[in-house]
């Protein structure tokens, strides 16, 4: 993977995106880091602290600031440009998309939770309509190749030829599902996280390959063909207790896989077959079937949601060469609440 490189030439319009990146950049940061975005965000906690049962009831999931946030961000969008802003029409954007005087704004909230998702919130991860970046292929094991990540954003718009910018706010927060609802505001985990996702126009300066790997993958069904049925394996409370070896074997022994598909394993300790005439690969994966999990093999059709390197979006660089930073993640940021109080 590669970080941003302040070395190589670049073209007048890929200069010129990248001032526009770090221009926006500053701008959203300073939004969501400013008081009375905060006391928003902090009423909304205060509003899930009273009537969390109320909204387990009505929602019925873990979930219940994603709304919120996002309409919350929105409203502070809208204010932010209310003097040139017009209505993006195009179906394949983040949750907010405007067009402004020089560029097309996205922005993706993403609230995450420190309970079971902990993780997340040093990681980017992102959906193919939201970026523009073209990355080389990605997940390859062995003999396989790996799988092109989509990008559906266009870098330029063909409508007003003015560059679609992306960027992601994330939004931690804790819930233990009894009761207990709060923001993150500690030195572990970032309360706040802003990310600029490079333009396509860049890719080449990140010698296209910013991104890491697959949260999740998309798999094929019986009904794309006999070839593609799901093999039955075992159930994952015993499949687990095998080691490596017993594993391949029970997956051969079960599933009746012809004796040429090469064994492999992924980098997430995920077990499976390569077919290399068919150029498929297969994985062990689980299912609920009943009451109980199961591990199935299934033919997988590419990888869902990604996930670019956090390390190399950090280190960017303007039209002239100056640092500027394309993640920053902000910690214990509603102690400014309290100083300013």
């Amino acid at each position: 993977m590669s970080k941003q490189h302040s070395e190589y030439k670049r073209t007048e319009s890929q200069n010129k995106i990248l001032d526009l990146e770090e221009k926006y950049m500053y701008i959203i940061e300073n939004m969501v880091t400013s008081k009375i975005f905060l006391e928003d965000l902090k009423n909304i906690e205060a509003e899930i602290q009273e009537y969390y049962n109320f909204f387990v009831e009505v929602w019925g999931k873990k979930n219940k600031i994603k709304e919120a946030s996002e309409r919350l961000l929105r409203h502070h969008v809208y204010n932010t440009f209310m003097e040139f802003r017009r209505f993006y029409p195009s179906p394949i954007s983040c949750d907010i998309a405007l067009e402004l005087e020089d560029v097309i704004l996205n922005i993706d909230v993403k609230t995450t939770d420190k309970v079971g998702n902990g993780g997340e919130l040093n990681s980017t991860q992102f959906e193919h309509n939201q970026t523009s970046f073209i990355n080389d292929k990605v997940g390859s094991i062995g003999l396989f190749p790996g799988w092109k990540v989509k990008s559906n954003l266009q870098a330029i718009d063909p409508r007003t030829n003015k560059p679609v910018l992306t960027y992601l706010v994330k939004i931690g927060y804790s819930d233990d599902g009894n009761g207990n609802f709060k923001l993150i505001n500690d030195k572990i985990r970032p309360s706040i996280v802003v990310t600029c996702l490079p333009n396509g126009t860049l890719s080449s300066l990140f010698d296209n390959n910013l991104f890491q790997n697959f949260k999740d993958y998309q798999y094929f069904k019986s009904s794309d063909g006999v070839y593609y049925s799901p093999k039955k394996i075992t159930f994952v409370s015993e499949f687990k207790c095998l080691n490596e070896k017993d594993k391949y074997s029970r997956i051969k022994q079960v599933t009746d896989i012809p004796d040429e598909w090469i064994e492999i394993k992924t980098k997430t300790n995920k077990y499976g077959y390569y077919d290399r005439d068919k150029n498929q690969l297969w994985l062990a994966t689980s299912r609920k079937e009943g009451n109980h999990k199961v591990m199935f093999l299934e033919a997988v059709k590419g990888g869902n949601t990604a996930r670019f390197n956090d390390l190399w979006l950090e280190e960017r660089y303007n039209s002239k060469n100056e640092k500027w930073c394309g993640e920053h993640k902000y910690y214990k940021i509603y102690d400014k609440l309290n100083e300013e109080n």
